[in-house]
């Protein structure tokens, strides 16, 4: 990954010479000032989603991306079943196509998980076995919505409907071996995610503000332990964005984003008592580049408060991540 980071890093500095040399071309041939912003605006920069949830943008236009994820989790007790921490590596390609006042979106991932095991039920594992990579096929992401715009000038606002879905095409299985010789295999949940929301956007000048509000229900694929099957309860959630962009220049785009995830149901098991009253706050900062139809994107996760461990567990984001992402504009 380190060649991948490497032109990450090059290109916003020939995004940022390729600017400044547009800076000396005749003011003929720039745009007349007065010209207004296409609507929603398509190439203004939007906050980068850093893998999950993303923010739910009315103003992503028509894009294609690959991007590649870092992401950790100190806290895997949300299960019971297992101790330690465990850390990842997840490219995606994804896209968006808009026609009209619809958006479309879609994301397939692979992933590399590698895992730090402490104890599994009441065993450590055998020493080979505390440290264990796996490869798989991610959750696919997908959605869609629908802007109407109720204001124009000077400040742009759009309003809408938007669904976000996530397959749990997750595939990994993992199998031990524990200091007594027994086996011991399981597999993490994966769940359906519907995330039905309300989305607002407004802009003036360079800076922009996207309000996601809506419910997020995680519907659980039982999974299994020791070859036996779990069952393992839906949880819902509401699911907040507040992000605020600047765009100072044509080319650079500033981003600030606060999600929160309150629960709003009850688990009763008494085996995922962890799996009860989460409060979830991570502060996404992200910046981006573009160099004519291309986009640089970098972003970062922080986690604020032990609930994003346990929320980070399943929905396998991890607390603390970092993101950067290549896009082609049309």
């Amino acid at each position: 990954m380190r060649p991948f980071y490497l032109l990450v890093w090059l290109l916003p500095l020939a995004g940022a010479a390729h600017a400044f040399a547009q800076e000396d071309e005749p003011a003929a041939e720039l745009p007349p000032a007065a010209e207004p912003a296409p609507a929603p605006p398509t190439k203004s920069p939007i906050p980068p989603g850093v893998d999950y949830p993303p923010v739910q943008s009315l103003g992503a236009g028509s894009t294609l991306y690959i991007d590649h994820t870092y992401e950790a989790s100190n806290d895997l007790s949300t299960f019971y079943w297992v101790k330690g921490r465990a850390s990842g590596d997840r490219v995606a390609l994804g896209g968006s196509l808009r026609l009209g006042g619809f958006q479309l979106n879609i994301e397939l991932p692979v992933q590399v998980t590698r895992l730090y095991i402490d104890s599994l039920g009441d065993q450590r594992p055998t020493p080979a076995d505390q440290q264990k990579s796996s490869y798989s096929l991610a959750d696919v992401v997908g959605g869609g919505s629908y802007a109407w715009q109720f204001a124009k000038d000077p400040i742009a606002m759009f309003v809408g409907l938007g669904m976000r879905v996530r397959l749990p095409t997750h595939t990994m299985q993992y199998s031990f071996t524990l200091i007594d010789g027994s086996p011991y295999s399981f597999g993490f949940p994966y769940y359906f995610h519907l995330a039905p929301a309300g989305l607002f956007l407004a802009s003036y000048g360079p800076i922009s503000l996207t309000i996601n509000q809506g419910l997020l229900a995680m519907l659980a694929k039982n999974t299994t332990l020791l070859n036996m099957p779990v069952n393992i309860p839906n949880v819902y959630f509401w699911e907040s964005h507040y992000a605020v962009v600047l765009q100072p220049v044509r080319w650079l785009g500033l981003s600030l984003e606060l999600i929160n995830c309150i629960q709003l149901s009850h688990v009763y098991d008494q085996n995922f008592q962890n799996l009860n009253h989460l409060k979830a706050f991570y502060l996404n900062p992200g910046l981006a580049f573009d160099i004519g139809s291309y986009r640089i994107s970098l972003a970062g996760r922080i986690g604020l408060g032990k609930d994003t461990e346990r929320f980070g567990v399943i929905t396998f984001s991890g607390s603390q991540a970092i993101l950067a992402r290549l896009s082609y504009l049309f």
